[in-house]
């Protein structure tokens, strides 16, 4: 492998490297870069080699996960199945012991051969510790039994004992599991006879007899089996002392599972659990039919997954010797990339500070000769555009001077528009000023389109003298001329010599007035269009044959726009004062009209509220006068009763000097109230008049009431 660089200039060198050790740094900048470059070969071949092992042993981990999973499943299961099977059939050749014994009636045999029937049975199955009789009354006949004396014909009434109603029904009858002595768990068994007058054998069976069909189911190592009862209870453990000692195994998460019908032994259920004694388990269930118990087989999580353990430790054995070997591989590959790597960078380097002579030259035959060939050519093609690049940037740097100018005076003229709300005038002269500096031009004209002649609304640096000879009377153009162009069109018009125009040849006064007068000779019209109505145009000079730019006519086009925007907004500015003021002068009178209302309805309130005190007075005072009137007519008729009537002098006196006195008072209140009366009537008088309503007197309703 050579490398060297030949710079056409006379400071270059050439390097070389041996074909292993790679290229030594010629600066310290460059020892650094190599090492960077180095290390990351490294790190990446030894990456690459240890993700796919990684992957490879991921993956072969995972599925034999996966399957020794699903075969721990199988096999628990299994077991628990099996071992479900064997207690189940322990407890039917205890059932069908038991059968013989309830086949014939009670009339049948004595008491004596019963009992002996018994002994034997509890001989032939050491299981049953209790058997008794019970006739099919209910009452007990004989009872044999391991821990207790032999009753013959007790008469114990049984006849309401779920285990002798239960059999009598069912024919069969399984208790449910208790501890006799606190220690031993016991069941009991009812079997009834198929003839009604056969009774009842009830046996009592020590289920610690179950521990050898526990026992002999081996799971692994260490893993066992045992058997719950319905309520959570230990029946049957290898470890004889959790049994006797009645241990609740209700509480753990299998046997909860398990009573709730989501048997451990699916394979989605099957999950790492704790045992009774708080070791985490895996966990495998299966009904014992018909007791309602449950054998459960359980394996620990260590010994289940050793296997698994030591594939992980032979994996990791294996990616530690395949990275040392990726580490010296990578160190191999890595030393013989970075010698020309660091070539192309000097190189590049050098070219990259403009030096663009410079040339490298890598003899390696592949791909980082090619690339180094394309640095050379890189390099050519930059020295032949570097020319070229200082003129393009100044043109692009005049076209972004162009633009930025465009749009300052763009915005300028936007700041006048919104500094000068309902004044044209000075809109009109900025957008002049900016557009004949912005595009170059001379001078420039704002005209105004009435239908039929132009008038000048603004100027900007037009000649004195043809500024006179504008402003003496309106322009009607020539048929030939730009203005008419723009008038039939509506398309801005751009003259590029008025000299050469057909208007100027026929000797139109305003044409000739602008060559010859004004000095100009190319012109730009653009006209204000307002909804495709022609209001205006905005035209600018230059005094010399130099067209406008398609940018320039795009400018003065956008400033046609504003100006037609500024017009709309002054003459909606200007409606919209006159509007404010009427509704000015119509809120005032508006207010007037409110204030004579207002004050109508004052009176018009005050009247109704006079009228209503003066009816509710009325009435009153109108019963006032009339029992005043009433009263004194009662008077005289009291004197005129009292007149035959013998009665002393001095109570005679005494009764005419008081009723002459209630007479007189009674004249007193009909006159007052006849005064009062009078002011009512006023009163509703004065209402009326208030709120324009005219109601029937409270006098004349009263009579007719009356």
């Amino acid at each position: 492998m050579s490398i060297s660089l030949h710079p056409d200039t006379p400071d270059g060198r050439t390097l070389a490297a041996p074909p292993v050790a790679g290229v030594s740094p010629a600066a310290p900048s460059g020892s650094k870069t190599r090492s960077r470059l180095f290390t990351k070969y490294v790190a990446l071949f030894v990456a690459v080699v240890g993700v796919a092992l990684l992957s490879n042993g991921i993956f072969e981990v995972f599925f034999y996960y996966r399957e020794h999973k699903s075969s721990l499943i199988r096999i628990q299961h299994e077991q628990a199945e099996a071992a479900a099977a064997k207690i189940s059939q322990f407890v039917k050749e205890i059932e069908s012991q038991l059968g013989w014994t309830t086949q014939l009636p009670w009339s049948a045999s004595s008491l004596e051969n019963r009992r002996f029937d018994a002994l034997r049975l509890l001989r032939q199955v050491p299981a049953i510790t209790e058997l008794a009789q019970v006739d099919s009354t209910g009452k007990e006949r004989l009872r044999v039994s391991r821990l207790a004396m032999d009753v013959v014909d007790s008469g114990l009434d049984l006849s309401k004992d779920p285990k002798f109603t239960e059999a009598v029904s069912r024919k069969v009858y399984y208790g449910p599991v208790y501890f006799r002595r606190e220690s031993e768990p016991y069941m009991t068994l009812s079997l009834a006879g198929t003839r009604k007058d056969a009774g009842v054998s009830i046996a009592e069976v020590n289920l610690k007899l179950i521990w050898d069909v526990v026992s002999q189911i081996k799971v692994g190592e260490r893993g066992h089996a045992y058997v719950v009862g319905a309520q959570g209870c230990l029946i049957a453990h290898p470890d004889i002392s959790l049994v006797l000692r009645n241990t609740d195994m209700s509480k753990l998460v299998q046997v909860q599972a398990a009573q709730a019908g989501r048997a451990p032994g699916d394979p989605q259920s099957l999950q790492g659990t704790k045992n009774i004694q708080g070791q985490e388990v895996l966990t495998a269930s299966a009904p014992i039919a018909p007791l309602g118990w449950t054998m459960f087989v359980e394996l620990p999580v260590e010994e289940a997954y050793a296997s698994l353990y030591l594939a992980l430790q032979r994996l990791s054995v294996v990616l530690a010797a395949a990275s040392i070997f990726a580490v010296l591989a990578g160190i191999f590959l890595a030393r013989r990339m970075v010698g020309p790597i660091q070539a192309l960078r000097v190189g590049a380097e050098r070219i990259g500070g403009g030096d663009f002579a410079q040339r490298i030259s890598i003899k390696t035959g592949d791909e980082l000769e090619g690339l180094a060939n394309q640095f050379n050519d890189m390099g050519a093609r930059l020295q032949e555009s570097y020319a070229d690049l200082e003129n393009k940037v100044e043109q692009r740097t005049a076209e972004l001077t162009e633009s930025l100018e465009q749009q300052t005076a763009t915005s300028e003229v936007l700041q006048v528009i919104s500094s000068s709300p309902g004044e044209l005038r000075p809109v009109f002269q900025k957008m002049l000023e900016n557009a004949t500096s912005v595009c170059g031009a001379n001078f420039g004209v704002m005209n105004l389109w009435d239908g039929e002649n132009f008038s000048m609304g603004a100027a900007y640096n037009v000649p004195p003298a043809f500024e006179a000879y504008r402003q003496r009377a309106p322009i009607h153009p020539h048929p030939d001329s730009g203005l008419a162009s723009v008038v039939r069109t509506h398309k801005f018009a751009h003259i590029h010599d008025v000299r050469e125009s057909g208007a100027y040849r026929a000797g139109d006064p305003t044409v000739v007035g602008i060559a010859d007068v004004a000095g100009a000779r190319t012109i730009l019209i653009v006209p204000m269009l307002k909804e495709d109505e022609l209001i205006g145009t905005m035209t600018i000079y230059r005094n010399e044959v130099r067209p406008f730019t398609d940018k320039q006519v795009a400018l003065v086009e956008n400033f046609t726009k504003q100006a037609v925007i500024a017009i709309e907004n002054t003459r909606l500015l200007r409606e919209l004062r006159e509007r404010t003021n009427d509704l000015s002068d119509s809120l005032e009178e508006l207010r007037t009209a409110q204030d004579r209302l207002v004050q109508t309805e004052k009176l018009a309130s005050l009247g109704q509220l006079t009228a209503g005190i003066a009816h509710e007075i009325k009435n009153p005072l109108n019963f006032v006068n009339n029992f005043s009137a009433l009263s004194a007519e009662l008077v005289d008729e009291l004197q005129d009763v009292l007149k035959p009537t013998a009665l002393e002098d001095k109570t005679r006196e005494e009764i005419d000097e008081l009723t002459h006195m209630l007479k007189g008072n009674l004249e007193k209140v009909v006159q007052h109230g006849k005064r009062a009366d009078s002011i009512v009537k006023n009163m509703l008088l004065h209402s009326r008049e208030g709120s324009g309503e005219h109601r029937l007197p409270t006098s004349t309703r009263s009579s007719k009431r009356a």
